[in-house]
């Protein structure tokens, strides 16, 4: 069914541009997913609730190795940006960034960090 992908992914990875841009867009997603985790975990600690309930669920039943799953669910989509540097792929990613962004924003202010 998907017989071309391969094909057209090693043929974007040979663009310096879009492998950079790919490189750039997933570490910030690996970063921000961590940061996240950590805030979140500082929230917890100053008294604020997981607002997520698929994420309280792992909380629940994962104790403190919810973040596990969390953490999956971002390297999975940054380890697909950079095999398959297209730019249709970064457009439907990036704005998941300033979304993180957000959270850990949010985090930091609920566990106390900034005013």
């Amino acid at each position: 069914m998907f017989k071309w992908l391969p094909s057209i992914a090693a043929k974007n990875r040979n663009s310096p541009r879009l492998m950079a841009a790919s490189y750039s867009i997933a570490t910030c997603l690996i970063v921000l997913s961590i940061l996240d985790i950590v805030t979140t975990n500082l929230g917890l600690a100053a008294g604020a609730v997981e607002a997520n309930k698929i994420i309280r669920w792992f909380q629940y039943n994962l104790g403190d190795w919810w973040f596990i799953p969390r953490l999956i669910a971002q390297i999975i989509p940054a380890m697909m940006i950079v095999w398959y540097p297209h730019r249709a792929v970064l457009l439907v990613i990036t704005p998941v960034i300033p979304i993180l962004a957000f959270y850990v924003w949010n985090n930091a202010r609920l566990a106390g960090l900034i005013s």
